[in-house]
């Protein structure tokens, strides 16, 4: 179990960066465009296409610690339904089901990457179309992590 926290503390402080370091880029780019278009006139013309991007990839990251948290949107009234001496059972069955769903979402998300997108597609600043969407799955697949480490520390008692 000290390894399945270790996992859990050491994922949770690289996905809490890259939202703080993510939503921060994004803040500056909005407000530098606020800026420029007020005192110049103009902007930059990649700006709002990397912000909105940018607010994807902190909501799959803000997704993935509403997780932690067991603040993820669940099948919460099959545990209220059912006595609660199962419930020790229960809930970790509901995380095991739900990162199921996150992982048939995470490779529909590659699918679609791999199939719809064009590979030579440029967004802005040399960055491709691909990478960019690319917070799908692995998004989808942080929080499938996260429901199985969930899972598994509940039924060692852990959590």
């Amino acid at each position: 179990m000290r390894a399945l926290r270790l996992i859990d503390r050491g994922v949770t402080l690289l996905v809490s960066v890259v939202l703080v370091g993510s939503f921060a880029v994004m803040l500056v780019l909005a407000a530098g465009q606020v800026l420029l278009r007020q005192a110049l006139h103009t902007g930059l013309p990649w700006a709002d296409l990397a912000a909105r991007h940018l607010v994807i990839w902190v909501g799959f990251f803000g997704a993935y610690l509403a997780s932690r948290r067991g603040q993820h949107f669940h099948v919460g009234f099959l545990s209220r339904l059912l006595p609660a001496a199962w419930r020790p059972w229960i809930e970790p069955a509901c995380d095991v089901f739900a990162a199921a769903v996150c992982v048939f979402l995470a490779a529909a998300g590659g699918t679609f990457i791999a199939v719809g997108l064009d590979p030579h597609a440029v967004l802005f600043l040399g960055i491709r179309q691909t990478v960019a969407a690319l917070i799908v799955p692995i998004g989808f697949s942080l929080m499938a992590l996260q429901l199985l480490l969930r899972a598994a520390l509940r039924m060692g008692g852990a959590a």
